[in-house]
């Protein structure tokens, strides 16, 4: 499965003075709060212009301000408004976080109804479908359940990212909502990390458990809140860099051991996303899949932590070994579309800065993807075809 949810930039560290400052900003009432009557165009105009005053990095800005903007203005125009600001800032792409937020702050005005609300995920999937996450982890994120009250939520569980009311999910859709099972299940089994395991295997479907499985074991790599870091801190047995490998090796799945050691990469974030380090990273894995996967894995992630900067994922890609080059290069691509429908020349043009042939393979599977990744979006699937140089052309899957 190619699609990975994740990741901040900074180190735990920074996000948190990030996330301190832009508390203090908002305290202090310096950051604008918007109204239901209030244009898309000027909601993001006015939190550019206050968020440009902290430092370089905004994300932590945007993330503290957006969802304000809820319940005041509905779902559908706050993601409007993300893509306003996104084309405001151009160093600011990578959202999944924002989504996260904008989720969470949804299921908090009504937790009972975290299932339906699932739906109001924006359709060309903005933000990698972050909302999905923040809505399944902001229901139950601050509860830890005893075995008898998760046997009454497990039908829940199985339907949420099931087709519902008026919900069609592509295929990406669902494997981003099975993963943020993943990060569910750790919390309300208190960081019982085989008993979470055991929840995936029941309640995703085989096409989409490794994905389940991989939110289970990002969860305790990549801590963005602070109970996040209060689930960790009552972990037995807790990861560290130079304990990772010891700790996944007392899975005994391939699979389990796989998507730990993969989870573990914010250990080597430098040479991760540079690429100088995959090679050594994904070495040690207990089988060729795995292996393969692991490759996979890292180039998404190269992928989403360069959106602001092709040339930076085409550098990476090009320090893998020759036998992962064209892997790197495909899901790089695949990793741009993800984060939004939208960006079809974009992800195509990452393809051709792989030169021939690798770059026709890259768009070829691009292609071979497209209706996981498009499902029904009719729309934005036309435009991608559209979007083809003129060698390649869709597969009519429909």
């Amino acid at each position: 499965m190619i699609y990975r949810s994740m990741f901040r930039k900074k180190t735990p560290i920074i996000v948190g003075v990030c996330v301190l400052v832009v508390g203090l900003l908002c305290t202090a009432g310096i950051l604008w709060r918007t109204h239901s009557g209030t244009s898309t165009d000027s909601a993001a105009r006015r939190i550019v212009s206050a968020c440009n005053t902290i430092g370089t990095d905004h994300s932590a800005c945007y993330e503290a301000e957006v969802p304000t903007l809820y319940p005041g203005m509905p779902v559908a125009r706050i993601f409007d408004v993300v893509r306003e600001i996104r084309t405001l800032d151009s160093s600011y792409q990578f959202c999944h976080v924002l989504g996260h937020k904008i989720g969470e702050r949804v299921v908090a005005e009504d937790p009972n109804s975290w299932v339906g609300a699932i739906p109001l995920n924006p359709s060309d999937g903005l933000c990698s479908n972050g909302f999905i996450h923040g809505v399944v982890g902001g229901r139950f994120r601050s509860e830890v359940l005893n075995d008898t009250t998760i046997e009454k939520f497990v039908p829940d569980f199985i339907r949420a990212c099931q087709a519902h009311d008026a919900w069609t999910p592509s295929d990406l859709d669902r494997a981003i909502c099975y993963h943020g099972m993943g990060h569910l299940f750790d919390f309300i089994t208190d960081a019982n990390i085989p008993k979470a395991l055991d929840l995936c295997s029941r309640v995703a479907p085989e096409a989409y458990s490794r994905v389940c499985i991989q939110g289970v074991f990002m969860q305790i790599y990549q801590p963005l809140e602070p109970d996040d870091y209060q689930l960790i801190a009552r972990m037995k047995v807790k990861p560290m860099k130079a304990t990772v490998r010891t700790f996944c090796a007392t899975f005994k799945d391939p699979i389990y051991v796989g998507s730990c050691l993969e989870e573990s990469w914010p250990f080597f974030q430098k040479e991760i996303t540079d690429g100088s380090g995959v090679a050594s990273f994904c070495s040690g894995q207990p089988n060729t899949r795995e292996t393969d996967q692991c490759y996979v894995s890292m180039s998404a992630i190269i992928g989403r932590m360069s959106l602001d900067d092709s040339s930076k994922a085409a550098a990476a890609c090009d320090r893998f070994p020759t036998t992962h080059r064209e892997t790197c290069y495909s899901y790089t691509a695949q990793a741009v579309l993800e984060e939004d429908l939208s960006d079809s020349r974009k992800a195509i043009d990452l393809c051709e800065r792989a030169g021939d042939p690798a770059a026709g393979q890259c768009i070829s599977d691009l292609v071979g993807h497209a209706h996981f990744t498009f499902g029904n979006n009719t729309k934005k699937y036309d435009a991608f075809c559209a979007a083809l140089p003129s060698t390649s052309r869709c597969i009519d899957e429909r």
